[in-house]
């Protein structure tokens, strides 16, 4: 039979067939921002230190929660320590010669208010004694000038002051050499009196945290160590966890909130505690949308059409 001519692809289903970058093509060419949910391998699973990333040894806890070894701890807190001592001891040196050039000013500014005295009074001593003919005609002049009519000074003053005139020099000839850009020199912030935490960046001290002892779930003390709650023995992934500072004991918050808040005293010790003793465990959660901070996002430029 006669052969077919198969028709092509329209060019207007084509991508990059419109004048513009459709949301969809903006996206695949890599423009805009972009989010990801975040899968369980990427969780810092229960029992990891926060700066290590692996499993707390001598695990210690902050007041905001966060788990951390001690030996990683310590040695954050005494290198953030050395470097706010640097930099105090930098902002300090700053403030005194910035102390220096303040009182070299106002012993300037005094100076040349002291020359300008002179000067004037030099002046003065050296005028000259008019004649009586040029006295009469200064005072005429003087006296016009009192007594001109408001509208005619108007037509001769000028109504902007030099420093405005100067800003809109400046904003309409920028390029001029007086008006571009110099390299100021930034004056320091003043350093705070205590190294923050890593996560949080609120002032910690040592003794603000707390050793914790976990108890390992049976059967993985040799490979990589989990954790289970001390009242039900349940294992501690993702869920949410209460740790008792006076007691040292860790449960899961839903335990907590059946056994031990009610009464306010711990399930396992048996010793009464108080609300400043509570610490709600940080974790990452899990996968789910329900718990956890699931979403990534990476911000890139924008492509304007």
């Amino acid at each position: 039979g006669p052969t077919r001519l198969r028709m092509g692809r329209r060019h207007a289903l084509n991508n990059t067939a419109k004048s513009y970058f459709t949301s969809w093509e903006k996206k695949e060419a890599g423009y805009g921002t972009k989010t990801e949910r975040l899968g369980t391998d990427s969780k810092l699973p229960f029992g990891h230190c926060w700066l290590g990333l692996q499993v707390a040894v001598e695990p210690m806890v902050s007041p905001s929660g966060h788990i951390y070894s001690k030996e990683a701890i310590y040695q954050y807190l005494l290198e953030k320590q050395e470097e706010l001592a640097r930099a105090r001891a930098l902002w300090e040196k700053e403030q005194k010669e910035i102390e220096t050039e303040e009182a070299m000013k106002q012993l300037s500014e005094a100076q040349k208010k002291v020359e300008e005295f002179v000067r004037t009074e030099e002046s003065v001593s050296r005028k000259r004694t008019r004649k009586p003919d040029e006295e009469a005609e200064f005072q005429e002049k003087q006296k016009k000038f009192l007594y001109a009519p408001h509208k005619a000074g108007e037509l001769v003053a000028d109504p902007k002051s030099k420093k405005q005139k100067r800003d809109d020099l400046k904003r309409t000839s920028f390029w001029l050499p007086e008006f571009t850009p110099s390299n100021e020199k930034r004056r320091m912030q003043k350093p705070r009196k205590r190294p923050g935490s890593p996560i949080t960046n609120r002032p910690l001290r040592l003794k603000d945290l707390t050793p914790v002892k976990l108890k390992v779930l049976p059967g993985t003390e040799k490979g990589e160590k989990k954790f289970v709650c001390m009242v039900s023995q349940k294992e501690i992934t993702y869920q949410d966890t209460v740790f008792l500072k006076n007691t040292g004991v860790v449960m899961l918050k839903s335990c907590f909130e059946q056994l031990a808040k009610p009464s306010m005293t711990c399930p396992v010790t048996g010793k009464p505690f108080k609300k400043k003793h509570v610490i709600v465990i940080k974790n990452d959660g899990s996968g789910y949308a329900a718990t956890g901070n699931v979403i990534a996002k990476k911000w890139s430029e924008a492509l304007m059409n």
